[in-house]
């Protein structure tokens, strides 16, 4: 392996820093370089060596990477995304293709882009497979660190080191029992939701419109699959997506009504880091995406 010969490094020592800075621990950089952490550590140890710093500093029982290190990293995943793409096909055909992308979405996302996309996928891209990571717990941060190459969600901020393009805005209906028909303001306050939250401190926008009102949480759920089913089980209400909803079926005594009160739209879209933006498989898979933003 060529060598650079000025301070002593080889690719693989490159990728095993990126792994130790990305970690912040060498099992866990060993682990992802697929080597023991005792060669993990040697790696460690000729880096030090080459860059005449620590790079990892112990802090407790964790390590945290010293300045030199944090001034580091943006060029090395600059360096190691640019001989990742001069190893990649210039062009890319997705009949001829294999290739697995990693998109981070929530379940609403799934149902109403990704399923209508896997099957436009099977007539114009059959070998090309779609890894699926929970979006809602990684974010936007997900495309970031690399864990997914397009991340499909609500936009929370502007990153300076990501593109985006807004996909969807989207309405809500609220699916109550059909016992509660006809339903009024005082009617939907005196039951029973379920909303869409990952912790009781959490405020749900709903809630914070609803000035001194408030109403009755029974549940606060992860998903709005799992928030539907919830609802629909204990005959709660639950507000939820206009586009998400077309697609589940409903029992008989469940029914979709506008809101009686003002629940907020809220926004999708797509993200990705400006490193893999000229990437000819992900421009690919994002215009398929954005076409079929367009068409639902």
């Amino acid at each position: 392996m060529r060598k650079i010969e000025a301070v002593g490094l080889d690719l693989n020592l490159l990728i095993a820093l990126q792994m130790l800075l990305r970690h912040n621990q060498v099992a866990a950089a060993a682990v992802a370089c697929g080597v023991t952490s005792s060669a993990m550590s040697r790696s460690l140890a000729r880096l030090r060596l080459a860059f005449a710093d620590p790079l990892l500093t112990p802090v407790g029982r964790a390590l945290a990477p010293t300045n030199r290190a944090l001034e580091l990293m943006p060029e090395l995943e600059d360096i190691l995304r640019r001989i990742d793409r001069l190893s990649s096909p210039s062009t890319f055909d997705p009949m001829r293709s294999g290739r697995a992308f990693r998109i981070a979405c929530t379940d609403y996302e799934t149902t109403t882009l990704l399923l209508p996309l896997v099957q436009q996928l099977c007539d114009i891209a059959p070998g090309v497979r779609l890894h699926l990571i929970n979006g809602g717990d990684l974010g936007v941060n997900s495309v970031q660190d690399q864990t997914a190459e397009i991340a499909l969600l609500s936009p929370d901020g502007e990153y300076p080191w990501a593109k985006h393009k807004m996909l969807l805005r989207e309405n809500f209906m609220s699916l109550v029992p059909k016992t509660a028909l006809p339903l009024t303001r005082k009617g939907y306050l005196e039951l029973r939701h379920v909303v869409l939250a990952t912790g009781e401190p959490e405020i749900n926008p709903v809630d914070a419109l609803l000035d001194k009102d408030r109403r009755q949480i029974a549940c606060r759920a992860q998903s709005f699959t799992t928030a539907i089913d919830i609802a629909c089980a204990a005959h709660w209400a639950f507000n939820v997506p206009e586009r998400l909803i077309r697609h589940v079926p409903l029992p008989e005594h469940m029914c979709l009504i506008k809101p009686v009160i003002t629940v907020p739209e809220f926004e999708v879209g797509m993200y990705w880091h400006i490193q893999t933006d000229k990437d000819p498989g992900l421009r690919w898979l994002r215009s398929c995406i954005a076409g079929v933003a367009a068409s639902v």
